[in-house]
């Protein structure tokens, strides 16, 4: 497989002034990562809760319900960008409703029209008690331009068993499209991105919100620095940084991803830790449960 640009959105929330006012920014994006060359793009987590901006200030139960209003416009446009633009589009997150629940959910978009999701597994105490959310229950893995992809969104960064478990299904990148309110919450998924780049041996793009909109209470403020992450060792860079962005700008950041490289780290690397892992010696400790039993 050839190289394949890849590009995350740092992007930036300001105050809006109609729907057309929101596409039309996104469009303006995605016609940038085109013009640059990319074939797989990632806008960041809770990205049309930007819309919630057109609205009075509502409480969490009615922003699920308007959001989910949105999903047939929301499908649509994306859908449309990605056979426009004829890139792979992960179009951030978007809440809906599907039986009787509100899920947050990534949309994979692709040139041939199909539509590809995935749930938010772990959802963070916000979204389970204020945002009365519920989890998704499964993990999938999708071929991309740039790869075997999974994606994880924000919160399930932090579980290193997800990350291990998209790996053994294939994963040769994790998206993880992400809205983090504070530097705290940033850093946390930016260290556990890389770590999971470095445990997995593959390759990791981050994406986030910036910005505030102190009269939208669920994305008031958003603090990121978008990243594209590999491990640690050859053949990429000590600190397996392949791109990032500025602190808290809005802006795009791209990088050329390649599986041969990412072959070569796994075969060829110092160390090895997706293939020198010890599951016969964890498994004495969590019985196949997860969680360590330390008794006897």
């Amino acid at each position: 497989m050839a190289e394949t640009l890849v590009a995350a959105v740092q992007y930036r929330l300001y105050p809006l002034q109609s729907k057309q006012d929101f596409w039309r920014r996104i469009k303006k994006q995605v016609q940038v990562a085109q013009k640059r060359g990319a074939r797989l793009l990632v806008f960041p987590e809770y990205l049309t809760a930007h819309l919630l901006a057109l609205v009075p200030p509502m409480d969490h139960a009615a922003a699920c319900s308007y959001l989910h209003e949105l999903t047939g416009e929301y499908l649509t446009q994306f859908t449309l960008l990605s056979q426009a633009t004829g890139m792979v589009i992960l179009g951030g997150t978007h809440i809906m409703r599907e039986g009787e629940g509100f899920f947050n959910t990534a949309f994979l978009f692709f040139p041939d029209g199909r539509v590809e999701r995935q749930q938010k597994v772990h959802l963070t105490p916000e979204e389970r008690n204020v945002w009365a959310l519920d989890p998704g229950n499964a993990f999938a893995v999708f071929d991309t331009p740039a790869g075997k992809a999974a994606i994880l969104i924000c919160y399930d960064i932090e579980f290193p068993e997800a990350a291990r478990l998209v790996a053994d299904l294939g994963a040769q990148v994790i998206l993880c499209p992400s809205y983090t309110d504070g530097s705290a919450g940033y850093y946390r998924v930016r260290r556990c991105c890389q770590a999971r780049a470095i445990e997995n041996q593959l390759y990791v793009v981050l994406s986030g919100m910036v910005g505030t909109l102190p009269q939208v209470p669920q994305i008031d403020t958003g603090f990121c620095q978008a990243g594209i992450f590999a491990p640690c060792d050859i053949p990429f860079p000590p600190n397996g940084i392949l791109a990032s962005g500025r602190t808290n700008r809005g802006m795009l950041i791209c990088h050329q991803l390649d599986i041969a490289l990412l072959e070569e780290n796994r075969h060829r690397g110092q160390v090895a830790p997706y293939f020198d892992r010890r599951p016969e010696v964890y498994a004495r400790y969590t019985g196949g449960q997860g969680k360590a039993n330390c008794e006897g």
